[in-house]
C-alpha cells in the first residue's frame, strides 16, 4: 500500500482521546504523515461588537492554532516516530475537511467522535455524517467506546457480482483491514452476509419443494463461499489466518449484529451513497449498520467516486 498521509479533523477544543491509539500507532508504523486540522466557522453576527468580525476570527484561529501545535508537541513525546502537522483554516467544516483532504492527497481522513456528551456510538455529528456521504477519501470514525485494547477487525464484503471495480473494492477493504489487524496484532474476519433472493419465486412459481429450496440455497451459499476463498487467495491470505464468515439474511440487521456479538474493535466496510454500482451497501443501509455498531468504522468507497463538493468547486473554478 502507499504511504499513508491521514488528516485527523478537530473541533474548536477538542483534544485526541485514549481512543485514538490504534490509529496513532497505526500512523507511527506506517510512516504516515499526520495533518491534525481544525476548520473555525466564519463568525456571523447582526450587530457591531466593536471589533471587525475578521479581527476575530483571526483571534480564534490563532488560539486554536496553539492549540494543535500543543497537541502536536505532546503526541510526539508519545510516538516520536510520528510526523506531525497542523492546520487552521476557516469556513464550513465538512466542505473544508473534504477541500483540505484533496489538497494534500490524505489517503484516510479519521475522526474522533468520542465527545463527553454523547450516549452512544450511533450519535455521529452531521460533519461526520456529511463526510461518510461526501467524502472521496477512506473515512475512519473512531468510536466513543469504553476499550481501548485493539483485538478484533472484521471487514464487511459483498461478492454478489464478479465486475472488476467490485472486486477491486473488496480487495481494497480487506487489504485495509489486513494492515491495521496486523499492526495491531488483531485478529481479522472477513464476513458476507447472504440470502436467497429467488426463494419466493422458486416456491410460488418454480412450485420448488422446501428440499429443492434447501438444495439451491446450500448451492448458492457455496458458490460464495469460492468467491470469498478467491478474493483472500488473490491477496496472498489463506482461510486458516483470515476465518471467512457466511451471515444469512439481511445487510441492515447481520453485519452490526456479527460485529457486536464478536465484539470487534473495528469495521471496515464499503459504502456509496448513490445507486448504479452493484455489491455495495447504499445511502441508508450502510448508515444504520455503521450507527448500529459499538466499535469504529472505516468507510471506503469505489475508486471511480468523485466528491460531489469537489465537482462543484471544479465546476465554480471553471
Amino acid at each position: 500500500m502507499q504511504q499513508e498521509s491521514i488528516l485527523v479533523p478537530l473541533a474548536q477544543g477538542q483534544t485526541l482521546s485514549e481512543r485514538s491509539a490504534p490509529l496513532l500507532t497505526f500512523a507511527e508504523i506506517s510512516g504516515a504523515q499526520l495533518t491534525l486540522l481544525t476548520v473555525v466557522e466564519n463568525i456571523q453576527m447582526v450587530g457591531s461588537s466593536g471589533r471587525s468580525l475578521l479581527d476575530m476570527l483571526k483571534l480564534a484561529m490563532q488560539a486554536q492554532r496553539e492549540v494543535l501545535d500543543a497537541q502536536a508537541y505532546e503526541l510526539r513525546l508519545q510516538y516520536p516516530s510520528l510526523k506531525i502537522d497542523t492546520e487552521v483554516i476557516s469556513g464550513k467544516p465538512f466542505i473544508e475537511i473534504v477541500k483540505y483532504a484533496d489538497k494534500i492527497n490524505a489517503s484516510l481522513i479519521a475522526i474522533d467522535v468520542s465527545r463527553r456528551h454523547k450516549e452512544s456510538a450511533c450519535q455521529y455529528g452531521s460533519t461526520t455524517r456529511h463526510l461518510m456521504r461526501k467524502s472521496q477519501v477512506p473515512l475512519w470514525v473512531l468510536s466513543p467506546s469504553e476499550r481501548v485494547d485493539f483485538k478484533k477487525v472484521v471487514a464487511a464484503v459483498d461478492i454478489v457480482t464478479c465486475d472488476p471495480e467490485t472486486q477491486h473494492m473488496n480487495e481494497q477493504i480487506v487489504q485495509r483491514a489486513h494492515a491495521i489487524a496486523q499492526q495491531q496484532g488483531a485478529q481479522l474476519q472477513v464476513c458476507h452476509v447472504w440470502r436467497l433472493d429467488a426463494e419466493g419465486y422458486l416456491r410460488t412459481w418454480g412450485r420448488y419443494s422446501e428440499t429443492e429450496i434447501a438444495t439451491v440455497a446450500q448451492q448458492e451459499e457455496h458458490q460464495r463461499m469460492m468467491r470469498l476463498e478467491a478474493l483472500l487467495a488473490r491477496l496472498g491470505l489463506s482461510t486458516e489466518k483470515v476465518p471467512l464468515v457466511m451471515l444469512e439474511g439481511d445487510a441492515k440487521t447481520e453485519i452490526s449484529a456479527f460485529v457486536n456479538r464478536v465484539e470487534s474493535d473495528l469495521l471496515v466496510m464499503g459504502t456509496l451513497a448513490r445507486s448504479g454500482i452493484a455489491g455495495f451497501l447504499m445511502g441508508n443501509t450502510a448508515e444504520r449498520v455503521i450507527d448500529e455498531v459499538h466499535c469504529s468504522v472505516l468507510t471506503l468507497k469505489p475508486e471511480g467516486f468523485r466528491s460531489p463538493i469537489l465537482e462543484v468547486e471544479k465546476a465554480y473554478e471553471n
